[in-house]
């Protein structure tokens, strides 16, 4: 029969040459180490994570909601598809953001949900969040026919 001991804990011996004007804050620091208490930046990140997740997952929802209108064939369906269509080419697409003006407010937070992931968390075009979303973009489009309108 074999006895395991426990394994001791390993210290590593470490020197460090610190102004004296920040000596206080690197005991501060050091001493949230030793005690495992999280460093206020860790906070700030973790807290940066979590609402980048939130805005991912509110533009997500809000992306799938707005192609579904786009379907329709109400002036406001007109408006969202415009929209659509200018995150996916704004130069093909320019798209009047007065036009958010004459939607509704639901979707006017789901344009701008989508926005924000677009613009500040962009992690691929907002077409590619769809299957086969380049061919469901262009079928939009020409439904639309929002091709020949951007050009008068």
């Amino acid at each position: 029969m074999s006895t395991t001991l426990p394994m001791q804990p390993r210290n590593v011996k470490i020197a460090v040459d610190v102004p004296v004007e920040k000596q206080e804050q690197f005991h501060r620091l050091w001493m949230q180490i030793l005690s495992d208490e999280e460093a206020p930046i860790n906070q700030q990140i973790r807290a940066e994570d979590a609402k980048r997740e939130d805005v991912m997952a509110k533009g997500k929802a809000a992306l799938f909601r707005l192609y579904g209108i786009a379907q329709g064939d109400t002036g406001q369906c007109r408006v969202i598809a415009r929209f659509l269509a200018g995150l996916y080419n704004g130069t093909r697409f320019p798209f009047d953001l007065t036009d958010l003006r004459t939607i509704d407010g639901n979707l006017f937070e789901d344009c701008m949900s989508t926005l924000r992931m677009d613009a500040r968390h962009c992690v691929q075009e907002v077409h590619n969040y769809f299957d086969d979303g380049g061919r469901r973009w262009e079928n939009m489009i020409r439904d639309w026919k929002l091709e020949t309108a951007s050009k008068t």
